[in-house]
Parts: structure tokens; C-alpha cells; sequence
């Protein structure tokens, strides 16, 4: 049997486990006979276009160990607007270095891309298989149940909002209004699995997704109606944020990055809301964004997802050494464990999955005890914390004056 060489890319923003993936990938690939040499592109397709790449296939298994708990993207990720010319031209690559398996690991567009590269082989008469490999924080890919390196960034999105929550609270009487904002584009997943740490029945906090436009007056309402009951508020929104006419709220676009060949990154809603909460009602609100650590955090690695990783990427070898070119490798949740499966990339690339609305309470502004459970067994366990209600609720002293009873606090 003549041995083929098999080529890996990652692409799109890093996440905390998609080097788990690549470390999937290399593994397995020493277990197939039909793989020769395993070679990485630097930077996404950019990498063929250079002709910037790496051997894989010669590292030994204490480096793969140490692969699989590095976050980022080690053979670096890659934004550029492919046209199909530069298409043509990194399948030539491929096919001259004797190429005949591509995985791509990637978002939805990343699986269009592979998409439009499998049907330039077949048009060109070109043997390679190409398959997608998934990951993306935003967890907006389509078919599979959730997308590896979402895990990951949920639970680091929930403990910094708990811990956000406990630092306003012993700040009220400083700050009044935070406003968190979540990375996720256009869609809400990230800035759901906010609140999942926090106590539900000692806080109250608001959340707001770009699947459901908000209205202004509506909003600044449902602040002040949070307010007043205990006297601070700590509201999440996704970063895609819209008003009632559709229009991105505080739409700002990330600085040198024009929306030409890759997903509109903008931020802007957060610190737009806490000045409206200022001027509306009169307290001091402050903006926050999470930043980049919710996709690249080693410390809140969900094992789950590291885990889940690991098997989607040997799972797209086994894929592609079967002639299963032009799919997409899928986790398929059984209960709390998810088997791996496939779907050809027509049903994902370029495509946008959505915050289901049964996962989201309108009038309360909040996830719902569906959500809670879809999304738990993905993050892991997190340690309870003690809140000050608790304090309040279970310790009591006398008062030294009168010697009636009052809570702490």
C-alpha cells in the first residue's frame, strides 16, 4: 500500500482546546497504514500560499501530552479572504506534495471553505479528501450538538461573571451597574452560559442576546426594576447586540479590519449601555469586556471539552482514510456524553446557528432550566461559593445596645 501524506491546518480565532485536536489528529494518524508523513500549514491556507509548513508526524508522544494542554493555536490561525484563484493555487500545493488527505479545523467559515475546496478537487480531478474538522468558541456551527473549544470559554465566561457578580456586590455602595459584555458575534451562547456559577435564588442578572433586539426604554427599565430590589445589577450581553431596527448597538468596528472576507468583528455595546444607564438613571454603571482570555485560558479548560477535542480529531483521520471527503466530523450528545459523527458540509458552511429560544426567558430576562441542563456536562463541576446572603441568612448576633437580634452585613 503507498502511503499518502495527510496536511492539517487550523484556522480562525484560537480556542483553549483546538490544540487537542491537532494532537487527535497526529495521533491517529500513526495508527493508520494508508498515512504517510503528516504535515502542518502555518496559518491557515495562507500557509500553502507561502509555502510555510511543518512535519507532525515526528513528535514524540511527550510532546503530543504536552500539545494537548497548550491553548491557542500553535500552527497559528488565519482570517484571509481566500478567493478561488488562491483556492486553485493551494490544491496545486497539495497535490505536489503528494497530498491526499486535507482536515481543516475551523468555524462555518472555515467548512465553506472546505467546502469550496473539495469541489475544486473534484472539478480539477484532484485526489485529496477534505474534511472539517470543528471548533469555535461562539458555538455557532450548525448539525453538531456543540463545537469543541465552546466548552472551554463557557465555563471561563461563567466564573469570571461569578466572580464579577461577588466584586459588585461588595462595591455597591461605590458602583451600582456592570455591564459584561461576551464575546459570541452574532449569536448568544457564550453570554448564556454566564450566569451558570452564580446563585440564581441571591442574584438577579439580566441577560440580553443579539437573537432578541432589544428596545432601549426596555431595557433602562428592566435595570431599574433590578435595582431596586437589591441594589445592584450585573447584566451580560452578547457583543452582536441589536436595537429594534436590527442596527448593532454601540457598533464599532475592531480597528484596521473591514468587513471584506471574514465575519464582522465589532464591540461598542457595553460601553454604549452603561452610558445610557449614567444618564438615565443617575447611578454609577461601568462597562466591562471579558477580552480574549474567553477563547485561550488554560486554567479553565473544561476536561470535557479538552477530551471531546482530542476525539474529534482523530475521528476526521478515520473520516478522511475512509473517503469520507467533503464532511464535517459532529459530537452527537448522547445523555451527558457525546459520540462523534458526520455531515457533509453543505448542511454547515457558512452557516449560522442561533441561540435556540427555548433556551431563553423573555420576561426575565435570564436562561432557562433547559439550557442549564443542555450545557452542564459540558463545562464540568464548579465549586460552590459562599454569598453574602448566606452570611446574612445563617449569622446572627445580639446587638450590643439593645439586645435585639440583627443580621451581619
Amino acid at each position: 500500500m503507498k502511503q499518502k501524506s495527510l496536511f492539517v491546518a487550523q484556522s480562525g480565532g484560537p480556542t483553549s482546546v483546538i490544540n487537542s485536536t491537532l494532537a487527535g489528529i497526529v495521533a491517529e494518524a500513526g495508527y493508520q497504514p494508508q498515512v504517510g508523513r503528516v504535515y502542518g500549514l502555518f496559518h491557515g491556507l495562507e500557509g500553502a500560499l507561502r509555502g510555510e509548513f511543518v512535519e507532525l508526524s515526528n513528535l514524540r508522544r511527550d510532546e503530543l501530552d504536552k500539545l494537548r494542554h497548550t491553548p491557542a493555536a500553535i500552527l497559528g490561525g488565519s482570517r484571509y479572504p481566500l478567493t478561488d484563484e488562491d483556492i486553485l493555487k493551494v490544491i496545486k500545493f497539495l497535490k505536489a506534495n503528494d497530498c491526499h488527505y486535507f482536515l481543516f479545523i475551523g468555524g462555518n467559515g472555515t467548512m465553506d471553505t472546505c467546502l469550496r475546496m473539495q469541489d475544486m478537487c473534484r472539478q480539477e480531478n484532484v485526489a485529496i479528501e477534505v474534511v472539517g474538522v470543528p471548533k469555535t468558541v461562539d458555538n455557532d456551527l450548525e448539525v453538531t450538538d456543540h463545537a469543541p473549544g465552546y466548552g472551554s470559554a463557557a465555563r471561563y465566561v461563567a466564573l469570571s461573571v461569578r466572580d464579577q457578580v461577588l466584586d459588585l456586590q461588595a462595591m455597591r455602595r461605590f458602583e451600582q451597574v456592570r455591564i459584561i459584555e461576551t464575546m459570541g458575534r452574532m449569536v448568544g451562547w457564550l453570554a448564556a452560559a454566564s450566569f451558570l456559577a452564580t446563585d440564581p435564588t441571591a442574584t438577579i442578572n439580566p441577560l440580553f442576546i443579539p437573537e432578541v433586539p432589544i428596545d432601549e426604554d426596555e431595557f433602562i427599565a428592566h435595570i431599574e426594576k433590578v435595582y431596586k430590589k437589591q441594589g445592584y445589577v450585573l447584566a451580560v450581553i452578547g457583543e452582536g447586540l441589536r436595537n429594534k431596527k436590527g442596527e448593532p448597538m454601540g457598533d464599532i468596528p475592531f480597528a484596521g479590519m473591514s468587513d471584506s472576507g471574514c465575519h464582522a468583528v465589532r464591540t461598542g455595546a457595553a460601553e454604549y449601555l452603561a452610558r445610557l444607564v449614567n444618564e438615565r438613571l443617575g447611578v454609577r454603571a461601568r462597562a466591562q469586556i471579558l477580552g480574549m482570555n474567553q477563547r485561550s485560558f488554560a486554567a479553565c479548560v473544561s476536561l470535557v471539552d479538552e477530551e471531546e477535542a482530542y476525539r474529534v480529531g482523530r475521528a476526521a483521520v478515520r473520516l478522511a482514510v475512509a473517503e469520507g471527503g467533503g464532511q464535517m466530523v459532529t459530537l452527537v450528545r448522547q445523555g451527558d456524553y457525546s459520540e462523534t459523527g458526520f455531515t457533509p458540509l453543505e448542511r454547515v458552511a457558512g452557516i449560522e446557528k442561533q441561540l435556540p429560544l427555548n433556551y431563553y426567558d423573555r420576561v426575565n430576562k435570564r436562561v432557562t432550566p433547559e439550557f442549564v441542563e443542555w450545557i452542564k456536562p459540558l463545562v464540568g463541576e464548579i465549586e460552590p461559593v459562599l454569598w453574602p446572603a448566606d452570611l446574612r441568612a445563617t449569622n446572627k448576633s445580639s446587638c450590643v445596645v439593645c439586645g435585639g437580634r440583627t443580621y451581619l452585613g
